[in-house]
């Protein structure tokens, strides 16, 4: 046997002695090769975790198998699934007439307030006729009222909600009667004008 078979073991026992020498423990130098800090507690950890047994921080923020980044990527798909759905439903069942174009083609052709009693209230009443001049069919057109003392101030108004209201359905060059009511923040002297308009309405077609 030559003198290179017995390299290996010579350059063993020569690490072995400067080891010992400099003070220096092989175990200890072993296991911090196989250990790490955690960035979260600063524990120390074996370098193969994946998560951290005292705070149960995953060592790898995107890896596949965090369940954040799984809760993350799922809202994301759900997101990209959602909007175009919701846009192609809005194109579908929404409203198919923009109601702003033709606002000044449904008209209050006449009105009249009156007041009445209703369990100790005043109670202001407007009937009132509405026109369209235009080619569309309008369903749930809501009106409103505003009123005026003597002075021109705005002292009350009668104003309707959308997810409550239910207004009339007018077809293309047709008319309509509507009524609202609503209770008298003044005395009835107070009332001297008042103004109808008509706030919005929807496609006959749109949905729902």
């Amino acid at each position: 046997m030559g003198f290179g078979y017995h390299l290996p073991a010579v350059s063993g026992i020569i690490d072995l002695f400067l080891c010992g020498a400099l003070g220096v423990n092989v175990t200890s130098m072993n296991e911090a090769a196989e250990t790490k800090v955690c960035p979260h507690c600063a524990e120390t950890i074996k370098a193969a975790a994946k998560v951290c047994p005292n705070c149960r921080f995953w060592q790898k923020r995107w890896s596949w198998h965090n369940p954040y980044v799984a809760v993350i990527l799922s809202i994301l798909a759900l997101f990209t699934v959602c909007v175009p759905f919701a846009i192609l439903l809005d194109q579908t069942l929404g409203s198919k007439t923009k109601f702003a174009t033709y606002r000044d083609d449904i008209m209050v052709v006449s009105s009249q307030l009156s007041h009445r009693i209703s369990e100790g209230n005043t109670m202001n009443t407007v009937i009132g006729t509405l026109t369209n001049r235009s080619e569309v069919a309008w369903k749930e057109v809501a009106v409103e009222t505003e009123f005026f003392d003597k002075s021109g101030k705005q002292i009350d108004a009668i104003t309707v909600r959308a997810d409550d209201y239910h207004g009339p359905v007018i077809l293309p060059h047709g008319e309509v009667v509507f009524k609202i009511e609503g209770r008298a923040a003044r005395p009835e002297a107070d009332y001297e004008n008042y103004k109808v308009r008509v706030r919005w309405a929807k496609d006959v077609d749109a949905w729902p």
